[in-house]
């Protein structure tokens, strides 16, 4: 009887110790930084996020890590992964908060459809990394450009709809923009709410440099008038610790009508300090930071919000 006793109380504690190192065993399959990765599915209409566990220490593993489960097929047969079809990474580097992704030619290649998954779904998996908030992806060391021609730039997760299984053609979502333009006289900003149809033609364009394009075309009423002249092109714009580096070419420095270089300076400052991730400007014009605007401000002026001149 005690024998059988001792049996029945050895096979509990084999059973105890089996399901333990069951336990552990899952639990070190599991160690590491969980996120989630980016897939597209079998018909490219959607992303599909799949968890991984990370086993870097530190955020340049971490990247490592991501673009190679990018380029893998993954485990599940009705996903693809986005960096397929030949497209190769060729380098890729990281400062501060961002990622510098630069792909080959082939990514060129890509139907319009696939080409906002896959930039979707490289940014989205890239940012899921702790400390990194931008990416910008270029092809061969060249900047990548949208439908229009213009330079893609920065970008945040944020940029992207997540269309929840619907067609990318089809999906739009609504962005309001808080925008400053000049008043009759020239001396004081009229702030204008400008709501926008955030599709897939424009869900690739960083917020900042949409209201910058914004504010050059102009107000779409007769409450408010121009800040920036219509000749005026946004050469280059990237956001960095809050700040947002802005340069135009020599267009801007021609004033419009009357209004004055403070109305101009500030309807650009605080419509871009509206944004959740900037808090100041600095304007550079054809590259040059070290003359000044209009006489008045150097251009190596780091400007801040200034909401005096507002009506």
């Amino acid at each position: 009887m005690h024998q059988c006793e001792s049996w029945k109380q050895k096979k509990l504690y084999l059973l105890i110790g089996l399901m333990a190192l069951i336990v552990v065993g899952c639990s070190r399959e599991q160690e590491g930084t969980a996120i989630d990765i980016s897939y597209i599915n079998k018909d490219e209409t959607k992303l599909v996020k799949e968890s991984h566990y990370l086993k870097g220490t530190n955020t340049k593993e971490m990247i490592v890590e991501v673009l190679t489960l990018l380029c893998s097929v993954p485990d599940n047969k009705e996903l693809k992964a986005p960096l397929t079809s030949g497209i190769n990474i060729i380098t890729y580097s990281y400062d501060g908060e961002q990622v510098i992704v630069s792909l080959g030619e082939k990514y060129k290649e890509l139907a319009r459809t696939t080409e906002v998954l896959t930039r979707a779904a490289l940014v989205r998996s890239l940012t899921n990394i702790p400390d990194v908030n931008y990416v910008m992806i270029t092809i061969n060391g060249e900047p990548l450009m949208d439908m229009s021609g213009n330079a893609v730039g920065i970008m945040t997760a944020d940029m992207f709809v997540d269309n929840a299984g619907a067609k990318v053609e089809t999906v739009e979502s609504k962005v309001n923009l808080r925008l400053y333009f000049a008043n009759e006289e020239g001396d004081g900003l009229i702030a204008i709410n400008r709501e926008m149809n955030h599709n897939a033609d424009i869900s690739n364009i960083p917020m900042e440099k949409l209201v910058v394009e914004q504010l050059i075309s102009g107000p779409a009423n007769n409450e408010s008038y121009p800040t920036i002249s219509s000749d005026t092109k946004l050469l280059n714009i990237t956001v960095k610790d809050g700040v947002c580096y802005l340069d135009f070419n020599s267009a801007f420095v021609t004033a419009v009508n009357n209004v004055s270089t403070d109305v101009t300076i500030y309807s650009i400052v605080n419509s871009l300090v509206e944004l959740s991730n900037i808090n100041k400007v600095q304007i550079s014009i054809e590259g040059n930071k070290d003359g000044k605007f209009r006489d008045k401000y150097e251009l190596s002026t780091i400007f801040e919000r200034n909401l005096s001149l507002v009506q």
